[in-house]
């Protein structure tokens, strides 16, 4: 009878160490109810082997008597494939977020500067002018007028390009100004992915210490689930458990993270390559590169998003930049060919003079281009130019046109050359094509938008899909890992009232002991 007593007393001790781990459990998780990254914890209570007895009060020889109970764990509520999956979801997110936000500002950009408040007005005041010109083609005032009109649109296409330029290098830096590559969204997003896995790794070995002395701790393991988090909206990433809970982290097929040791570094470098102005290596711990170029390894992710928009994508700075160069060098060209005489063959056709500022008219034939390239090269939007000759000595437009014998001033009054510059307005132009036909300035402009738009329209509805399928796994994973407040209040007051119960059973059998104890 003794040894049963003390055998309560033993069990109902253990039982109220037990209730009031419980509730310490219960208390964390209603602490931590609103931190996002903690994982609900559950106390994992096993009987404790039953021991034999002699039954000294019937005839069964023995009996096995209940030994109390034991907590064996405290146990995170976390499903590894809501993990996986979930993860999975994060990195074609993260690429939406990354892309999404440069693209609507690619969007924006045309909307406000090709529309009627930018490079559309810009043109509707040149011929505006062109046409006032056309009536009074010695008019003095109107040719500057004129001038002023087409440095307009130069001056437009100039602003787009700086721009798209600057949205550019910094999301990937200027090839040709390796000082701006450092301080790009490209480079500081990989120094991020890189401290995240230094981070993850100085967990994995804290886990691993953990686990050598008794279990592995639960805020640790959160810790490291936050990680994978964020470094699977950068990368896709591959990983795998450890027998002491630590993870490996794979990229394609290489081993980026093993356990605690970080094997391979990110690096981003700047190439000279203007459609593919950075290239992703894999390198070691000395810098020795291990994969000289992994972009096509980075199939989602925000880093694949940069690498998109700032490379010849069909959302990239650069393909719309592309089709800005375009505009520029169409309109360029073809002012200059009406300017100078030169046909579409490149062949020069009838003669275009320009008025001498005298007394009387005279004509001269014209011989300077109306827009030049500053850097000498092909026309862009970042280079065209007025030229400044003529900007500065307007009896250099040509504005007349005709055969020789218009020299002199035999034929003042004559606005042929101004009909062609007027004609621009209509003309389909073959560079600025569509499926092979030739458009105008203004049609090429609004199918730029359209296309454009379209594009960012059917990008943001594949963004808002995919925000919806992350918001479920994430839903769901918080269904699984989030805490209960109703759930904890209920766990509350069975462990109060468990702690409760046993504190009596202590207390009787307590008593009883000292009543036998007495009668002794």
């Amino acid at each position: 009878m003794t040894t049963s007593l003390i055998g309560i007393l033993n069990m109902s001790q253990q039982s109220l160490a037990n209730n009031q781990t419980a509730l310490t459990v219960v208390s964390n998780n209603i602490s931590n109810m609103n931190n996002t990254s903690y994982s609900k914890q559950t106390v994992k209570f096993n009987a404790i082997p039953a021991y034999d007895t002699y039954n000294w009060c019937s005839s069964i020889g023995s009996l096995q008597i209940g030994h109390g109970a034991e907590i064996t764990g405290i146990l995170r509520n976390r499903e590894q494939w809501l993990d996986n999956y979930l993860r999975e979801q994060n990195t074609a997110m993260g690429y939406y977020n990354q892309i999404g936000g440069m693209t609507n500002n690619i969007e924006n950009l045309l909307n406000n500067e090709l529309s009627s408040t930018g490079l559309q007005k810009q043109l509707s005041e040149f011929f505006s002018a062109s046409q006032a010109l056309t009536a009074e083609p010695t008019n003095n005032a109107y040719r500057i007028a004129f001038l002023q009109a087409a440095q307009g649109v130069a001056n437009q296409l100039n602003s787009m390009s700086s721009t798209i330029t600057a949205q550019r290098t910094q999301a990937v830096g200027d090839i040709n100004d390796p000082d701006t590559f450092k301080d790009s969204t490209i480079k500081m997003t990989t120094d991020s992915l890189n401290e995240k896995l230094k981070q993850l790794a100085e967990v994995n070995g804290k886990i691993a210490q953990s686990c050598a002395s008794g279990s592995a701790s639960n805020d640790l393991l959160d810790q490291r689930d936050a990680l994978l988090d964020e470094l699977s909206e950068m990368i896709p990433l591959t990983t795998t458990t450890n027998e002491n809970l630590t993870v490996n982290v794979y990229i394609g097929n290489q081993t980026v993270l093993k356990g605690g040791e970080q094997k391979l570094f990110f690096n981003a470098v700047q190439t000279d390559d203007d459609n593919n102005p950075v290239k992703i290596q894999l390198v070691d711990s000395e810098g020795n590169v291990k994969n000289d170029n992994i972009n096509d390894t980075l199939t989602s992710g925000a880093l694949k998003g940069l690498l998109d928009v700032g490379g010849t994508g069909s959302l990239s700075y650069k393909s719309v930049l592309n089709e800005i160069d375009k505009i520029a060098k169409a309109f360029a060209e073809q002012m200059n060919n009406i300017q100078t005489g030169i046909g579409a063959d490149g062949v020069a056709d009838s003669i275009p003079y320009c008025y001498a500022n005298t007394d009387p008219k005279t004509l001269t034939q014209a011989t300077e281009p109306l827009f030049i390239a500053s850097d000498g090269g092909d026309f862009t939007a970042a280079n065209i130019k007025i030229n400044e000759n003529i900007l500065n000595n307007t009896d250099l437009l040509a504005t007349a046109r005709g055969d020789a014998t218009l020299e002199g001033s035999s034929a003042i009054g004559n606005s042929a050359n101004m009909a062609l510059f007027n004609g621009l307005e209509s003309l389909k132009i073959p560079d600025l094509n569509n499926g092979g036909t030739g458009q105008t300035l203004s049609e090429f402009i609004k199918t730029l938008v359209s296309d454009v738009g379209s594009k960012i329209e059917s990008l943001n509805n594949s963004a808002t899909a995919q925000s919806s399928i992350v918001q479920q796994a994430t839903e769901k994973r918080a269904e699984k890992m989030g805490v209960n407040l109703n759930e904890e209040l209920s766990d509350l007051i069975k462990f109060q009232r468990s702690y409760e119960a046993s504190s009596r059973v202590f207390s009787i059998a307590n008593q009883l002991l000292e009543t036998l104890v007495n009668l002794v």
